[in-house]
């Protein structure tokens, strides 16, 4: 996951200047923090400088530091354009397969089928988020921005290049974590900060509150409660009342439910998405555990408050009343996922955690490839999976997308791009920045980075072009089509998708 964080965090510190214990300390923001606790971390701030023009950090790269703006503004944005890889139609007389190619689209040009209460801003690690269809924003002197990236070393999420002249301080892991939990001031300043600039128009985001007028959109925001959790630390759990709703502010968070077989993670949940809301209105008993991934805030909505917007806007009602439905309807289908077969076998090869894998018959596969290319005739020449893999009774199961029970994969994406809708189907979105960490965090590498032109503007203002090398993609199961290439490419039936938890019980004499 990236270069060693002591690498990292001594290639970035040496690039500035280091404050001693005494210089911090003439800074408001370490007046409450004693001297003592600074003297533990020698270097762990600088002093940065940055011209105007000048670039401080870029989306994609790994880092491990936070920084917080003395003097300046900076403008954040995304240099990566807004598309996705899909597969289109192209021209005719080719054969069946040429007639599909991969290209880079945009939403406006090809809109997607969008997954229940998505909004249109994309979560970065900053106290702003960035509109989809123009993501760029300024900030300014008090703004603390690469709090996630410093946390947990995920990679940044967005550019950021100096508008006019900055100084900044740059800190790491240790020195944040002392600043929230020593100072009062400067917490009260972020969450006052949050507030201002953020919580409502995260609020105003979600279908459950879009209709509520301004006025009661801010008296919501003043009442929401700011909680911190540690990584693992459960936020809230299963067969619990249900008193409060939640949306994430910072991190991510981890929803299961418990059945006799195991537990089974449903989503994982980042910067903006709600949860919690369904338990309040059904039966006021928590219907999954949800926990703490990293390190994670959230805001927290009390069930009061929700139950008094109820009664004065209708649209609030309306929208419980669609999430309960989703939420049941989305039990319903991971009840049929849930993990209940403990076969040793399976669950060695990590096949438990499969709903939906692509299996080659090796009694009928004749190792012809066409299901590979298939696959690659219809993706533009690169194939989305391999002919290879384990082995498990008389099937080979391919690399490819296994639509996991405990998808992995979703963690830590600095832009909160990929995601599983309630189909299970594992969505990138347009914003994907290419930092390649779905890829790495997937177990069996079945998601790719595919190489593909794409120009965006320079880092100087010599007016040249640099290039975006890749974007992620994973099976998109040939959406649009009758079924998967794959499995029309194979002349003798071999290839097919199952999820191996029914397939392997119904089959006569069940698993071996």
């Amino acid at each position: 996951m990236g270069p060693p964080t002591k690498v990292i965090a001594e290639i970035q510190l040496a690039k500035g200047e280091p404050l001693t214990a005494d210089q911090l300390l003439a800074y408001p923001l370490f007046a409450e923090v004693q001297k003592a606790s600074l003297e533990k971390y020698p270097g762990a701030v600088v002093l940065r400088k940055f011209k105007k023009g000048e670039i401080i950090c870029k989306e994609g790269e790994y880092g491990s530091t936070a920084f917080v703006i003395l003097k300046g503004k900076v403008e954040i944005y995304l240099a990566t354009p807004m598309a996705h890889l899909k597969s289109q139609k192209a021209e005719k007389g080719k054969g069946w397969f040429q007639r599909f190619k991969t290209m880079l689209k945009g939403d406006k040009e090809d809109p997607r089928e969008k997954s229940g209460g998505e909004t249109r801003m994309i979560p970065i690690d900053a106290p702003v988020d960035l509109d989809l269809h123009r993501p760029i924003a300024e900030m300014g002197v008090g703004d603390l921005f690469g709090e996630m990236t410093c946390l947990n070393f995920y990679p940044r999420s967005a550019t950021v290049r100096a508008l006019e002249d900055c100084e900044m301080l740059e800190m790491l892991r240790n020195v944040l974590t002392l600043l929230q939990k020593r100072s009062k001031t400067f917490k009260d300043k972020l969450d006052k900060g949050y507030r201002q600039r953020s919580v409502k128009t995260h609020l105003r985001g979600l279908p459950l509150f879009q209709e509520l007028s301004d006025a009661q959109i801010d008296d919501l925001s003043n009442k929401v409660e700011l909680v911190q959790f540690d990584p693992g630390e459960v936020i809230v759990k299963q067969g619990d009342p249900a008193d409060a709703a939640y949306l994430v502010r910072l991190g991510f968070v981890k929803v299961t439910q418990a059945y006799p077989g195991g537990d089974l993670v449903l989503r994982y949940l980042h910067r903006g998405n709600f949860f919690g809301a369904a338990g309040i209105l059904s039966t006021g008993i928590r219907s999954a555990t949800v926990s703490a991934v990293d390190h994670v805030e959230v805001v927290r909505v009390k069930k009061e408050d929700i139950q008094s917007l109820m009664k004065m806007a209708p649209r609030v009602r309306l929208e419980m009343n669609i999430d309960l439905a989703r939420a049941k309807e989305s039990a319903e289908a991971s009840a049929v996922a849930a993990p209940s077969l403990p076969l040793d076998s399976m669950l060695e090869q990590g096949l438990m955690q499969a709903q939906s894998l692509l299996l080659l018959d090796l009694e009928s596969c004749t190792r012809c490839d066409d299901c590979v290319r298939g696959c690659a005739d219809t993706h533009d020449g690169i194939t989305r999976l391999v002919r290879d893999g384990l082995r498990f009774d008389k099937y080979l199961v391919a690399t490819s997308c296994r639509s996991c029970a405990d998808p992995v994969c979703l963690i830590g994406c600095p832009v909160g791009s990929i995601h599983r809708k309630d189909s299970l189907e594992i969505v990138i979105e347009d914003w994907c920045i290419g930092c390649g960490l779905c890829a790495k965090q997937c177990p069996y590498g079945n998601i790719n980075m595919h190489p593909i032109e794409m120009t965006v503007p320079a880092d100087d203002a010599t007016g040249a072009k640099a290039q975006v090398k890749s974007k992620a993609v994973t099976c998109d199961l040939c959406g649009g089509i009758d079924e998967p290439a794959c499995v029309y490419a194979c002349p003798h039936g071999a290839a097919m998708r199952v999820d191996p938890k029914t397939f392997f019980t119904q089959r006569p004499g069940g698993a071996k």
